[in-house]
């Protein structure tokens, strides 16, 4: 399957449209080649427009950061998906020209109906922390807000926190997610963002922070911290997970206790002696269980 629909005639009328600012021919030629299954183009000719418009401006612009706030905003405020993951992905450029309406803008895109445009806006939202730390304060609000989108977003902009001198700051952001109840949000955090992304990274720091976290008697946190492990970095470390895990074993909560049964079931097939040894040791009988 290919993964371009971009003829060469096309990529040179889109740079054509691009040095005339004429963005709705672009969005028009994008719509023809637009795919059934995600109902967008192809992330290869998205990715090609996005790098395009940003080249130009950087080149071009004696005031890029206004530039990008007016092509992000133009794209934004149109109905196709296409037109909303494009922009979102120029507005965050232009957080220092207007932080007021590039935030307003981005909390409408992380709220999009559809997953794929939300897909692009926690990207923006990673982006904009790495480039600008006083957006931090503003997600920080956000882990409150109403809409699981929104925080789901937030959870993501901790990737731009993915460094040494703001690993605080990263698990500060997500203390307050940790309770949040819902599935939308926890698939994104625990096994994800947590385990995959920064426990692979800085494995040390993350599990002394997810050992501290699993002393919490709530069942998401509990939830969170044992999915965690559910992932590469529990199979490359599983007597650190087994070591968490035992903490929360004796969980009589039934959201705690699939967690736990999920993670030793996906540990255990690589790990099938080790992880039956802990089972026997600490005497669980979880495998009997549904989860």
């Amino acid at each position: 399957m290919k993964d371009s629909l971009l003829t060469e005639k096309n990529k040179r009328d889109i740079l054509k449209y691009i040095k005339e600012k004429n963005y709705a021919d672009i969005l028009n030629l994008l719509e023809k080649i637009k795919t059934g299954h995600a109902g967008t183009p192809k992330t290869k000719d998205k990715r090609f427009v996005i790098s395009e418009i940003v080249r130009h401006i950087i080149d071009t612009s004696p005031n890029p950061e206004k530039e990008f706030f007016t092509a992000g905003s133009f794209f934004c405020k149109r109905k196709e998906d296409t037109a909303k993951e494009t922009g979102v992905m120029l507005i965050w450029r232009a957080y220092k020209y207007n932080t007021d309406k590039t935030e307003s803008i981005l909390l409408k895109i992380a709220d999009d109906d559809n997953w794929e445009v939300r897909e692009y806006a926690g990207s923006a939202f990673a982006n904009t922390i790495f480039h600008n730390k006083e957006f931090y304060d503003t997600v920080m609000k956000w882990t409150k807000h109403h809409s699981e989108n929104v925080r789901r977003a937030v959870v993501f902009s901790a990737i731009g926190l993915r460094d040494k001198k703001n690993l605080s700051k990263a698990f500060a952001l997500f203390e307050p997610l940790l309770f949040d109840d819902s599935k939308y949000v926890r698939k994104n955090l625990g096994p994800f963002i947590l385990g995959s992304y920064f426990a692979n990274k800085f494995p040390e720091e993350t599990v002394s922070r997810l050992k501290k976290w699993s002393k919490i008697r709530d069942e998401n946190v509990r939830w969170n911290i044992a999915m965690a492990f559910n992932n590469s970095f529990g199979n490359r470390n599983p007597e650190l997970a087994l070591d968490v895990l035992k903490t929360l074993s004796g969980d009589q909560d039934i959201v705690v206790r699939r967690a736990v049964i999920s993670t030793l079931r996906f540990l255990s097939k690589r790990h099938k002696k080790l992880v039956e040894g802990f089972i026997k040791k600490n005497n669980l009988k979880i495998f009997k269980e549904a989860d």
